[in-house]
């Protein structure tokens, strides 16, 4: 990971456009770190893709639909660019840190958590001002973040201290930091807020923590090098990306095992779902693409082509701007 200035940034220079439905769709946004560009996904029919030139390195995201506003972490070129979900085109950038990773939007107080894998601390930026407003101190190698769905808790991956950090989110203040499996990197919030769910990639494996105890209560086995996690309170199954596997783990949490490893893209990372929708989206780095899987079928039912090196880190889905 290279850090050199913010250079060949400008705001709303439009790589390609591939008409973008004027009715609402849903959107997803993906970071595509071989080519330093985002692709603004419309996911209706027909879908429609614009792809927008960013910073160097370009892998986490994070969205905030009330502003119309989507997040993406600049990794050697240590920034945020932060894009309009109507047009496609890039508003600004914010110079931060010194690797800024995994991202997390706060959409009740319009804020941005945003891990530096260099710094091991997690900004706070106020999001409607595009400034940072604070940091906190976490483990080393900060990687995944997610707010819980009531807005409660943060949860910061440390890499490379086996560990997660959980930090109030209205006191900014970190209260605990959990032991998990080895080199933990992607973390997810139940739909209820009960338990927190991690990707370890060195033990292929996900740890599950109870959010009430902070407790660590059970770990099953995935494939090789587990990167990211969609939770489906519908069905209780979590979605897991296998980088190293080129599969994504259907576990059933009833259970406590994995139900089916299904085939997909080279080296698929971040992955979110529309649980309504009953579809899961996986970027696959390799592949240059998005594989649509099947929540209920558990198939891959479609694949829709991205920039160069998707990564798509973080919550990466939201309903169509209007």
């Amino acid at each position: 990971m290279r850090q050199n200035g913010l250079r060949g940034l400008v705001a709303g220079a439009l790589v390609c456009l591939i008409g973008i439905p004027q009715v609402a769709a849903d959107l997803a946004l993906i970071p595509n770190q071989g080519d330093n560009t985002v692709t603004l996904l419309a996911l209706g029919v027909p879908p429609g893709a614009t792809t927008v030139a960013v910073g160097d390195d370009p892998a986490g995201v994070a969205l905030l639909p009330a502003l119309g506003q989507g997040f993406v972490t600049n990794v050697s070129t240590p920034s945020l660019t932060r894009i309009d979900l109507r047009t496609g085109a890039v508003i600004d950038h914010l110079e931060l840190g010194a690797g800024p990773l995994g991202i997390a939007a706060d959409p009740k107080r319009r804020r941005l958590y945003v891990a530096d894998w260099f710094e091991d601390r997690l900004y706070v930026v106020d999001a409607e001002r595009f400034a940072v407003i604070g940091h906190v101190a976490v483990g080393d190698a900060p990687a995944g973040v997610d707010l819980s769905p009531d807005g409660a808790w943060i949860a910061v991956a440390n890499r490379d201290d086996h560990n997660v950090s959980l930090i109030n989110a209205d006191t900014l203040t970190e209260v605990d930091r959990i032991s998990v499996g080895e080199a933990p990197f992607g973390v997810t919030f139940s739909a209820d807020d009960s338990r927190l769910f991690v990707a370890n990639v060195r033990s292929d494996d996900v740890s599950i923590i109870d959010t009430d105890t902070r407790a660590l209560v059970q770990t099953i086995k995935v494939g090789h090098y587990p990167y990211a996690i969609a939770h489906d309170p519908l069905r209780e199954r979590l979605f897991v990306s296998n980088q190293q596997d080129s599969s994504v783990s259907v576990l059933s949490l009833a259970d406590g095992r994995e139900l089916k490893r299904i085939e997909d893209g080279e080296y698929p990372e971040g992955i979110d779902i529309n649980i309504a929708a009953r579809r899961v989206y996986v970027a696959n780095w390799f592949s240059d693409s998005v594989s649509v899987i099947d929540a209920d079928a558990l198939t891959v039912i479609d694949t829709l082509e991205t920039g160069s090196g998707p990564r798509g880190f973080g919550r990466f889905l939201a309903p169509g701007a209007e």
